[in-house]
């Protein structure tokens, strides 16, 4: 085999385990990697995601304007989706509910296995259906297939922080209350 063709595997590979968030094995990479904070001034507007829920109600981001919002994108097949669950349903369940809103994105699953999830780990918000990953390359920023992803943004609809990969506390609540304080 070239050594150009085993370049390209390893890179593939490498895309591959980053695209669900996991890191190549014996590799530590700080809880702020994947991070980033953006000011008020380098913030771009959130396209309007939108579609059905898994409860059958049709939800807009765009109609939470005011409010700060937190986009997380998760598939119920993805190991790193799973370990961030039950940060991200206590960061919500704790939320003051008239400042911040949570809404999953439910990336290519079947509403069978996406349920079984959002009850596994008692997802109190709601998560809109998207079969057809076509929302994830709407996300300012966020690489196409990065399971997990979490947006937080700020009351204007303009995205605040990214977050490539899982969520960890007590830095995504931080992240979370800096937005609602703005």
């Amino acid at each position: 085999m070239s050594v150009k063709l085993q370049v390209a595997g390893i890179a593939l590979i490498a895309v591959v385990l980053v695209g669900c968030g996991r890191e190549p094995v014996g590799t530590r990479i700080s809880e702020s990697a994947g991070v980033t904070e953006f000011s008020s001034f380098d913030r771009v507007m959130m396209p309007d995601i939108a579609g059905t829920t898994l409860d059958g109600k049709e939800l807009s981001l765009a109609s939470m304007r005011g409010k700060v919002v937190v986009l997380n994108n998760w598939a119920s097949w993805c190991l790193p989706c799973n370990d961030e669950a039950p940060v991200l349903v206590a960061a919500a369940n704790k939320s003051n509910k008239s400042q911040v809103a949570f809404v999953g994105l439910d990336v290519s699953d079947e509403n069978s296995s996406a349920k079984e999830f959002v009850d596994l780990y008692k997802v109190p918000y709601p998560s809109i259906v998207d079969h057809k990953a076509v929302n994830l390359p709407k996300e300012p920023g966020v690489p196409p297939g990065a399971l997990p992803s979490t947006l937080i943004i700020d009351r204007d609809g303009n995205v605040a922080v990214r977050i490539v990969g899982a969520v960890h506390e007590p830095q995504f609540s931080q992240l979370v209350n800096k937005v609602t304080s703005e």
